[in-house]
């Protein structure tokens, strides 16, 4: 590939995360691919291309449609869902799909990844997991969905798919969850037994019009008659102003030693403000999504000092926890 109209740092770039994804064991072969977005181009590996061994003839030059303007043989196989990725995610530059061994053989016998450090918490949190019939993604709609809650998603018997801003983001999470279900499978080996399948709990739970004032009430009442939740309160002196807000709301809950003592509408005096669409709220409520992912991932935006938020982590992560025992319409 030798024509102008390619950007060879972005080739070196993408030849050197393909090994990066090889090294790590994360690609075996010719599995997995990988792209990126740049203005209103998109640079692809190709098809049957060894992700470890890459050369400029291995990255085919598209635009936004999927045509070839520059490049030799064709594009990967799942060319469909790299391009879907970009039409429906506006806010990401990189797509790649990997096969991570761990991971694909946990999700073939489990169906919940445990993440017992704060970093798996914060970082992985629920991941969404798209059933795979086909050796390609044929159905793209179910894994933009997913998208919707985690930047990555397991396609079952498929390996999976991260994207981000860059590559370092999207190889960061593909990392992250192979360490983690490789952890898992060695506890589970331990344990004897196969994890059990997470208990819809909100199933039969009455519903709450988002942040109407009975929701608000409701999430009142259940932090301040959880036992848990007042005895962390006391232990870390909870004494703050914690506000959530959308483009027409603004709750903010005034705690003293873990205790809800008020409820107003306004954020001036506000220690913490998470800010997101309501569409995001609705997924922390109904427990489809956690706080700390979304935030992590961008989804929910905050305004205050992380470093007292980590120091009371453990409220709020009962908190946060509790909240999902008032879910919404």
């Amino acid at each position: 590939m030798v024509d102008k109209k390619v950007d060879k740092n972005i080739v070196n770039e993408i030849i050197f995360w393909g090994k990066e994804l090889y090294d790590k064991e994360l690609v075996i072969s010719t599995s997995g691919n990988i792209s990126i977005k740049v203005n209103n181009k998109i640079y692809i590996t190709a098809h049957n291309a060894y992700l470890g061994y890459l050369n400029e003839d291995d990255i085919i030059l598209l635009d936004e449609k999927g045509n070839i303007l520059e490049g030799k043989g064709e594009p990967t196989t799942e060319k469909k869902l790299h391009l879907s990725i970009y039409e429906n995610l506006p806010d990401k530059n990189v797509v790649i799909h990997a096969h991570p061994s761990y991971t694909s053989y946990f999700y073939n016998y489990f169906d919940k990844l445990e993440t017992p450090t704060f970093e798996e918490k914060l970082y992985l949190g629920n991941i969404g997991v798209v059933p795979q019939n086909s050796p390609t993604v044929v159905d793209v709609k179910p894994v933009i969905d997913a998208f919707d809650i985690n930047s990555i998603v397991v396609l079952k018997r498929h390996g999976v798919v991260a994207a981000g801003k860059d590559f370092k983001s999207a190889f960061s999470l593909i990392y992250l969850l192979e360490n983690n279900a490789k952890l898992n499978l060695i506890c589970n080996s331990l344990k004897a037994e196969k994890s059990e399948k997470p208990k819809d709990e909100n199933k039969n739970k009455k519903k709450y019009k988002l942040f109407s004032e009975e929701h608000i009430n409701a999430l009142t009442d259940i932090i301040n008659n959880d036992e848990k939740a007042q005895s962390l309160g006391k232990e870390y002196n909870l004494t703050t102003i914690l506000t959530v807000k959308d483009n027409d709301t603004i709750i903010s809950f005034h705690y003293k030693n873990g205790k809800i003592i008020e409820i107003s509408h306004n954020d001036k005096s506000a220690d913490f403000i998470f800010s997101a669409n309501k569409n995001v709220w609705r997924q922390i409520f109904n427990r489809e999504n956690d706080p700390f992912v979304a935030y992590s991932q961008g989804k929910i935006k905050l305004k205050g000092d992380f470093n007292k938020l980590s120091t009371w982590f453990p409220v709020f992560e009962r908190t946060f926890e509790l909240w999902g025992l008032a879910p919404v319409e």
